[in-house]
C-alpha cells in the first residue's frame, strides 16, 4: 500500500529528468534533476545531494513531493564519479574537491546555477558519504554554495576516518571498501600511512581560510566521525554562520538507543526542522536562525540515576568553558590530582599481536558502538588498570581528552591505546566505556612522519580520546585502561617495526612499560570541565526515549524509516548504506553492501 501511494504521488506531483552532466575532464555524472509540477515561480534555489550509493535513492517520492511542491525547492541528485551510472573511477572522494584539476562537486554546482530553472543558490544535504561530499564542496569553495547540512560526516579523512592515531581503521574501512567495489583504494591508503600531502585533498582543514559555505554540523557523541563533526564547526566557527549539534547517538542520528543505553530525552525534537529552516533562510532570505543556539548538546551520564545530566544543553561556544583538570597514573593504579613522586616504579605488560584486546563498543559503523561494559577487557593480563578514589563531586566534561604517557618499549614498534571509563558504585561496578583512542609509536612526533622507537628509551605518548560531554557523578569513579590493541577496529601491530599496513610476518611480542614518575609522568588532560555540578539548565525536557521504541520498521542514518514493517525481506530493495531494524523493545545494525 505505501508503495503504490508513493507511485501515485510521484505522478501527481514532481518531475524527473536525468541528465549526463560533464566535469572538467569530460568525465559525465548522471545527475537527477527533481522539479515542481507547478513551475510557474521558477527559477527556484536548488537542494543537491552528491551520493556515491545511488542517485535515484537519495530522496523518496515523500520527500521529494515536500522539498519540490510544498516547499518550493528544485532537488538534483548526483551519482559521484564511478557509481552507478555515472562515468569514470571511483576515487573514494579524491576527485570530490580539489584534486589534480578534478573538481566535481565544484562543477556540478557550476552546472547548476547555470540552469534556468535555478535562482542561483544551492545548498546541499546528507548524512555519512554524502555529508563528506558537501565538506569537500565547502572546500572547493564555489560562491554559490550558500548553504550545506553535513550529517556524521569526516573534516578530514586522515585523522576522522581512515587512520585515526595512524592506525588503520581496518574493520570498517575494509568493509566498507569491499562493499562498494572500491576495494583497489585500499592499496592508496596502505601506501600512504604517514598523512603525507596526498591526504591534503581530503582534508577540509587545509582549505578552511576559503570556506564560505553557512554549515550546520550533526554528530552523534559515538559515531566514528565524532571528532570530525566537532573539529568542522570549530575551525569554521569565525565565519559566524556555522552551527553544531550533538547527541548521544552513534552513526544513526537522533536515536538514544546506543550499546547498551538508552538515553532519557535523547531524541533532538528540533532536528527536521533546524535542518529545514537553515535551508530557507540562506537560500531564500526566509525567516530567522537567530534563535538557533550556537551550540546543542547532549551531557551524558549513567541511565541507572537522576540528575542534571541526560538533557540537551545550549552553548556559544565549543568547548563551552576552558577550564582543565589533570588526573595523574601513579604506582599503586590509583588516578590523583597529586602528581607522582619521583621515584614510582613503573607498569608493564606484554602485548601479544596473536591475541589482541578485543573491541568492545565504541566509536563504530559496522562494529556494535556506543557504550559496553568493559569487565572482559579490563581483567585481561595485557591492560593496565587505573582508578580514581570515588569522587567526592561531580566530574562533568564538555571538551576534549587527552593521554598523555611516558612510555617505553622493546620493540622498534608497537601501539599504545587507552580507555576512559565510567566505574559505578553499586555492585555489580559496571564498568562503561565512555571515550577511547589509540596511537601508533612511530607517529608519535607527528603524524605525517614517522620515528620509530630506540628500545628501551622513554618517549612522551598523546592519546586523542577526541571530544565528548559526560558526568561522572559523586561516588562514582574514572577508570582508565591502557593496553596496545583494539581489535578489529584497528590493524594490529605487529611490533616489528616494518610496514605498518603491508607486513603480515615477523609477529613480535612487545613489552611495554608505562612510566609515572616526576621525571616521566603519565596523566589524563580533560579540556574543558566543569566540577562539582553545572548551572545552565536543560533546554528541553521530552518524554523519556524509551517510550520511542515501540515505533518499528527500518530507518537509515538520518533517523528517516524507509518502511514501516520491520521485514528484512524489505532490506532486499534498499541500495547500500548503513539501516536500523526496529521491532519491540530492541534495534539492529544492518550494514548493506551492493
Amino acid at each position: 500500500m505505501i508503495a503504490v501511494a508513493a507511485a501515485l504521488l510521484s505522478l501527481l506531483s514532481f518531475s524527473k529528468d536525468s541528465i549526463m552532466v560533464p566535469m572538467r575532464d569530460s568525465t559525465k555524472l548522471n545527475t537527477n534533476v527533481y522539479k515542481p509540477a507547478d513551475t510557474t515561480d521558477l527559477p527556484l534555489p536548488v537542494i543537491l545531494i552528491r551520493t556515491p550509493y545511488g542517485a535515484d535513492r537519495a530522496m523518496n517520492a515523500a520527500m521529494l513531493w515536500d522539498f519540490t511542491d510544498t516547499r518550493r525547492y528544485i532537488v538534483v541528485t548526483q551519482d559521484t564519479r564511478g557509481r552507478f551510472e555515472s562515468e569514470g573511477v571511483d576515487s573514494v572522494f579524491l576527485d570530490d574537491g580539489w584534486r589534480h584539476g578534478k573538481r566535481d562537486g565544484y562543477d556540478c554546482v557550476d552546472w547548476i546555477v547555470g540552469q534556468p530553472w535555478c535562482d542561483g543558490r544551492v545548498g546541499t544535504l546528507g548524512g555519512s558519504a554524502c555529508a563528506i561530499t558537501q565538506l569537500l564542496l565547502a572546500g572547493a569553495a564555489h560562491p554559490g554554495h550558500l548553504c550545506a547540512n553535513p550529517i556524521v560526516g569526516a573534516f578530514d579523512m586522515y585523522r576522522h576516518g581512515v587512520l585515526p592515531g595512524g592506525e588503520y581503521r581496518q574493520f570498517d574501512i575494509d568493509g566498507w571498501l569491499n562493499g562498494q567495489g572500491s576495494g583497489y583504494m585500499r592499496d592508496y591508503y596502505l601506501d600512504h600511512y604517514c598523512k603525507d600531502s596526498v591526504w591534503s585533498y581530503l582534508d577540509v582543514w587545509t582549505r578552511k581560510d576559503s570556506v564560505q559555505t553557512a554549515m550546520f554540523h550533526y554528530g552523534g557523541w559515538y559515531d566514528l566521525f565524532s571528532q570530525g563533526t566537532v573539529e568542522a564547526f570549530q575551525a569554521l566557527r569565525h565565519l559566524g554562520n556555522q552551527r553544531l549539534l550533538m547527541g548521544p547517538w552513534s552513526h544513526q542520528v537522533n536515536w538514544p538507543s546506543v550499546g547498551e543505553v538508552t538515553y532519557p530525552n535523547g531524541a533532538f525534537d528540533n532536528f527536521t526542522s533546524y535542518a529545514n529552516r537553515w535551508c530557507d533562510f540562506w537560500l531564500k532570505d526566509s525567516g530567522s536562525v537567530d534563535d538557533i543556539p550556537q551550540v546543542s548538546y547532549y551531557l551524558m551520564g549513567p541511565v541507572d540515576t537522576d540528575g542534571y545530566w541526560n538533557a540537551w544543553y545550549e552553548a556559544d561556544d565549543w568547548p563551552p568553558t576552558a577550564d582543565t583538570f589533570v588526573l595523574y597514573l601513579r604506582e599503586d593504579s590509583s588516578l590523583t590530582f597529586e602528581p607522582p613522586t619521583l621515584c614510582e616504579p613503573p607498569d608493564t605488560f606484554a602485548y601479544d599481536p596473536r591475541n589482541p584486546v578485543p573491541t568492545n563498543g565504541g566509536n563504530n559503523l559496522s562494529l556494535p558502538a556506543g557504550p559496553y561494559d568493559q569487565e572482559e577487557q579490563w581483567v585481561r593480563e595485557d591492560v593496565l588498570r587505573y582508578v580514581s578514589p570515588s569522587l567526592e563531586y561531580d566530574a562533568v566534561v564538555k571538551g576534549r581528552i587527552l593521554v598523555r604517557l611516558s612510555a617505553s618499549s622493546d620493540r622498534l614498534d608497537t601501539d599504545f591505546t587507552a580507555k576512559l571509563i565510567d566505574i559505578y558504585p553499586a555492585p555489580p561496578h559496571r564498568k562503561m566505556l565512555v571515550i577511547d583512542g589509540i596511537l601508533m609509536a612511530r607517529h608519535r612526533l607527528g603524524l605525517e612522519r614517522e620515528d620509530l622507537l630506540s628500545p628501551g628509551e622513554v618517549y612522551e605518548f598523546e592519546i586523542d580520546l577526541q571530544n565528548t560531554a559526560y558526568c561522572f557523578p559523586a561516588g562514582h569513579q574514572i577508570g582508565l585502561a591502557i593496553s596496545s590493541s583494539n581489535s578489529p577496529r584497528f590493524r594490529i601491530n605487529l611490533n616489528n617495526g616494518g610496514h605498518p599496513l603491508r607486513d603480515t610476518v615477523d609477529t613480535l611480542v612487545a613489552t611495554n612499560v608505562i612510566h609515572h614518575s616526576s621525571e616521566h609522568p603519565s596523566r589524563i588532560v580533560f579540556q574543558g570541565v566543569a566540577t562539582a555540578g553545572v548551572s545552565e539548565g536543560p533546554i528541553q525536557r521530552k518524554e523519556p526515549a524509551v517510550s520511542q521504541r515501540s515505533d518499528t520498521g527500518i530507518f537509515d542514518v538520518l533517523g528517516r524509516r524507509v518502511f514501516r514493517a520491520a521485514d528484512e525481506r524489505a532490506l532486499a530493495r534498499l541500495g547500500p548504506g548503513c539501516y536500523f531494524i526496529r521491532e519491540g523493545a530492541g534495534t539492529r545494525k544492518v550494514v548493506l553492501f551492493r
